[in-house]
């Protein structure tokens, strides 16, 4: 169980770091401390809580807690390709970025909801709950400041953005099962 600790702790130091943006007089005060190592720092740190809870989601004790739907990885299937398509929005500053707002908040909440309903294990809870809660505070605090992008975004690269989110799916799709250790393929009949 210590390792699930560790899991939610590494959630909450995520969390941390990502709802800065979204509180932008401490975000302000943050750079203008640091300069121009505000954006190496924060996508390191970044970097570093990402695979943080990767690294102690990987090594959690497999706890079930609820047996998934049977429908439940076709589901995840389908929020994952949504959720590849706003990753890619997120990468680019195009058009559909700025009109979105967030995606990377909903990125989060589709790759939580989709494997709450593949898995019901412990850790996947705590993990797909607890970024959740940290992307539905992110969606808040952004809507209560009136958080916009920094520019309205290039048009020209909305199919680029698409196109990645779309290869990005297909790479994690085939890949999966080495990277999570997973075979999603096999949960879907493919």
């Amino acid at each position: 169980m210590t390792t699930i600790w560790l899991l939610a702790a590494a959630i909450v130091l995520f969390g941390a770091t990502h709802l800065l943006p979204s509180f932008p007089a401490a975000r302000a005060r943050v750079k203008a401390r640091l300069g121009k190592a505000y954006l190496p720092l924060f996508i390191a740190t970044s970097i570093a809580t990402t695979v943080a809870v990767g690294w102690w989601w990987a090594h959690s004790p497999f706890i079930p807690l609820y047996d998934p739907p049977s429908w439940g990885p076709h589901v995840t299937f389908t929020l994952m390709l949504a959720a590849f398509v706003l990753f890619g929005i997120f990468l680019y500053s195009c058009r559909l970025k700025a009109k979105i707002r967030n995606p990377f908040a909903w990125v989060i909440l589709l790759w939580g909801a989709g494997h709450l309903l593949a898995n019901g294990d412990l850790a996947t809870v705590t993990l797909a709950g607890g970024l959740m809660l940290v992307a539905a505070l992110m969606l808040l605090l952004a809507r209560r400041n009136d958080f916009r992008p920094d520019t309205a975004g290039d048009p020209a690269l909305d199919i680029p953005a698409v196109l990645t989110g779309l290869i990005l799916y297909l790479a994690m799709a085939a890949f999966h099962h080495l990277l999570i250790g997973a075979p999603i393929l096999h949960y879907i009949g493919l």
